[in-house]
Parts: C-alpha cells; sequence; structure tokens
C-alpha cells in the first residue's frame, strides 16, 4: 500500500522550467518550457558585474558624459546656450552615436539624486548632469524632448532660435 502512494506522487510531481520556474508539461525528460527559455538559460549574461569588458564600457560611458558635463560647467554662464547648441548639433549630425546615446540615456535624464550622486558633476544635486541640461535645452527652444530633437522626429523651431 505504502509502495503504491510512493509510485503516485512521483508520477504527480510537479517540474519547473530551469529559466523562467514555470511548471512544465509534456515529455518527461523535458527541462524548459520554451526554446526561448533554453536559449536564454545558455546565453551569458552581459552586465557589467559578470563581464569586464561591459564593465569598461560603461566607465567610459559614464566617465565621458562626466567630462562633457565639467565642460558645460566651466564654459562661462553667458556661452552655455552657445556650447548646448553646439552639442546638440553635433549629436543630430549623427558621426557620434555614443554622445546621442549620452544625452538620451535614460539613466543620466532621471538619475536619483541619493543614490546615483556619482552621475552628476561634482556630486552635489545642484548641478544637473549633461542630458539633463541637453533635455532641458530642448525642452526651452524646440518644446519638445531630448530623444526626439536628436532624432530628427521635430522641425526645428519656427523662428530659428536654438
Amino acid at each position: 500500500m505504502l509502495h503504491e502512494v510512493i509510485e503516485v506522487f512521483d508520477t504527480e510531481r510537479v517540474r519547473q522550467c530551469s529559466n523562467c520556474r514555470v511548471v512544465i508539461t509534456g515529455r518527461p525528460n523535458k527541462i524548459f518550457c520554451s526554446t526561448n527559455c533554453r536559449k536564454h538559460y545558455s546565453e551569458p549574461q552581459r552586465n557589467s558585474f559578470y563581464s569586464p569588458t561591459k564593465r569598461r564600457e560603461n566607465l567610459e560611458f559614464f566617465d565621458r558624459a562626466l567630462r562633457l558635463a565639467e565642460v558645460l560647467y566651466q564654459t562661462p554662464p553667458n556661452q552655455r546656450l552657445g556650447f548646448m547648441k553646439d552639442l546638440i548639433d553635433y549629436a543630430r549630425m549623427g558621426d557620434d552615436c555614443e554622445l546621442r546615446n549620452i544625452l538620451c540615456n535614460p539613466m543620466l535624464l532621471r538619475p536619483n539624486p541619493y543614490t546615483q550622486r556619482f552621475l552628476f558633476h561634482r556630486r552635489p544635486r545642484a548641478y544637473c548632469t549633461i542630458s539633463q541640461a541637453a533635455s532641458n535645452y530642448c525642452k526651452r527652444f524646440w518644446r519638445a524632448n531630448i530623444q526626439d530633437v536628436v532624432f530628427f522626429k521635430v522641425s526645428d523651431p519656427e523662428t530659428g532660435e536654438c
């Protein structure tokens, strides 16, 4: 009698996908719920915790954003609008894709001022990131967000002021 209960329990054992933990039905030796789960399980994770290459790329990316912010804040206040105009025009030309990515990066556009102080020039929250400064410039003159301006989704202002 006990042997029969153990057999019933073994046959009704719930199997879960090794990747997403969804209940698997079908063949008794099936490990993954779908082909996509099998592929994602075998792919190495590409983030800065696991990959030294990605860590270096991220450091270079955020270092360039900090250097651009430093140049912005070292420019005299009466010349900063001209600097922003030149920076956005250069990004719009499309020769520098990394600059476009810096200006449109969500982490740089909306950083947490308490936990991500490393993104701000000189670390205080009084300064903007370069992406925030470019976004403010675009909202003021184009009345559009930075992504739309950089990727030509909006036309130049009617007044010609930039």
